[in-house]
């Protein structure tokens, strides 16, 4: 069962982080993409100006240029390089690797504008395949690299040059201006951040899972716990409810056999179907007085009172048992000593632990009990001589019902609640008690009030 609940908590907490790593990573990618194709996008439509061009076939004689709205004159540059007064016609450094031909409506290349030395028949091929794509806009491979491309329509002029004056154009052709950037490393990128964010998507959740199932496991401990408790407090119950029934039961089938009998005669069989009544009644009212310190049903009054006095009366109250079995009772009480807090759960807590180390004191043993105050603690113990309790069994001293030896299961042992109730009521009131023991020597209960 407690499995099944530590895969429930491990499956919602995976599902939960894996929704917000995907999630998270998704938008980073998508952001990145995002910023990565806007950037190239803006290098092709600004990064190459419609009127920086490279005529390949510009001579003395003629030329070819691309503008709208022409004014003033048009000087050519070495090398056959045209443009406008002023101006650059090679392409702008920040647009990357990129170069723009000019196609005819036929398909055939008319000019290029290029930074980069290709052969005349890779950009016929590329703006082949980017015509034959359609649309404005695309990406395609050649030659192991990737293009991105946009398509503008435009209008070539055509005029004749003499020196290095332009004249007035001639004649003109429509064409289609087919712009190209190298995206080759945005691609790569991209999928270099692909591979990164899965690698670490795999790397968070594989590592998430181990850590989930840790702490997954840690959190159905103090379930674990009480479920066991509470199947040793229904075995331990009905034991503790069994054997005084069992007693009243076989005393009255005794009664029922022996109706002819006087009543003086049955006087034992009653008596101890009375015993085993006054034995239930107190294990009920103690049952109900735990679970009433447990749910907090009624909250403690709590004020400022001599404590050092009210363990001297405890201790007085017991001294007449201590005696009848022949302990010897000290105490160490420093004088004065105050607390706030409520004084009559403080006396039933003491009563409890007196009444339990005198109970598990050996004939002509000892019970001791000291108050000190030291720094901002207040420390009240009880110590009883005997035979003390092994390590192993500290830990459940103060479950319900819980009596190590034999000897605790007696009649007389009581009902194995007195220490569950004092550690109920010492929690309801801010304190805390504590067990130690050495076998064969002592035990030594610890009230630790805080200032």
């Amino acid at each position: 069962m407690f499995k099944r609940i530590r895969n429930k908590i491990l499956l919602l907490n995976m599902v939960m982080v894996s929704s917000v790593v995907i999630i998270a990573f998704a938008v980073i990618l998508a952001t990145t993409y995002s910023r990565v194709r806007s950037e190239n996008q803006d290098k092709l439509q600004y990064g190459i100006p419609p009127h920086q061009i490279l005529g390949e076939h510009v001579s003395q004689e003629s030329a070819i240029y691309v503008e709208q709205n022409i004014e003033g004159p048009i000087t050519v540059a070495p090398a056959g390089i045209i443009g406008i007064a002023g101006t650059t016609t090679r392409i702008a450094p920040d647009a990357g690797l990129s170069f723009s031909v000019f196609v005819d409506s036929g398909s055939n290349l008319v000019a290029i504008n290029s930074m980069i030395d290709l052969p005349p028949d890779t950009y016929e091929r590329i703006a082949g395949q980017a015509l034959a794509n359609g649309g404005e806009t695309g990406t395609l491979s050649l030659d192991g690299r990737r293009w991105q491309y946009l398509v503008s329509p435009t209008t070539v002029f055509i005029g004749n040059a003499s020196g290095i004056q332009f004249s007035l154009p001639t004649g003109a052709i429509e064409c289609s201006n087919i712009r190209f950037l190298d995206v080759t490393d945005s691609v790569r990128m991209v999928r270099s951040l692909v591979l990164l964010l899965s690698r670490l998507s795999i790397f968070i959740l594989v590592a998430f899972f181990f850590i989930s199932r840790y702490f997954a496991g840690q959190a159905i401990l103090p379930m674990r716990d009480a479920w066991d408790k509470q199947n040793r407090f229904i075995t331990d119950a009905s034991h503790e409810l069994r054997t005084p029934l069992s007693v009243i039961n076989a005393n009255c089938g005794v009664l029922y056999e022996g109706l002819d009998e006087t009543v003086e005669s049955q006087l034992k069989w009653v008596d101890s179907i009375a015993r085993a009544s006054d034995r239930l009644t107190g294990l009920v009212n103690n049952l109900l007085s735990l679970v009433s310190m447990e749910e907090r049903q009624a909250e403690p009054k709590k004020a400022r009172f001599d404590l050092s006095g009210t363990v001297l009366e405890a201790v007085g109250e017991m001294e007449a048992a201590a005696l009848e079995k022949g302990l010897t009772l000290n105490t160490e009480i420093e004088p004065g000593v105050e607390i706030g807090s409520d004084r009559e759960l403080i006396r039933k807590v003491l009563s409890i632990l007196l009444d339990n180390a005198i109970k598990y004191t050996n004939t002509d043993g000892e019970v001791a009990v000291s108050l000190v105050t030291e720094k901002h603690q207040t420390i009240c113990t009880v110590r009883n001589s005997g035979e003390g309790i092994p390590n192993e069994e500290l830990p459940r001293l103060f479950d319900r019902f819980y009596r190590g030896d034999p000897a605790r299961s007696s009649d007389n042992s009581g009902y194995g609640l007195g220490l569950a109730i004092a550690k109920s009521i010492l929690s309801q009131l801010d304190a805390e008690i504590s067990a130690d023991s050495a076998a064969g020597e002592y035990t030594q209960f610890t009230i630790t009030f805080e200032a």
